[in-house]
């Protein structure tokens, strides 16, 4: 008589990997980080910096669009 699938010691396996605690869990590190002054020091200089770039860019996509699209005459 042929034996069922959970009786065959694949699937015996298959469920003792299912019961271990972390079996299918992915850690999260990457949400987790201990930040030294140095650290955030730098990532407020990197937002500043990215800031200002961000203003140049706009200023750019602006000026491009008004060479396009002129701004209507002043009836405000």
């Amino acid at each position: 008589m042929p034996t069922s699938y959970a009786d065959s010691a694949q699937a015996r396996e298959s469920d003792r990997r299912w019961d271990l605690p972390n079996f299918g869990k992915k850690p999260h590190v990457e949400l987790f980080h201990e930040y030294t002054a140095d650290d955030l020091a730098e990532r407020e200089a990197r937002r500043i910096k990215e800031r200002a770039s961000l203003k140049l860019r706009i200023g750019a996509a602006m000026a491009q669009m008004e060479l396009i699209c002129p701004p209507a005459g002043g009836t405000e």
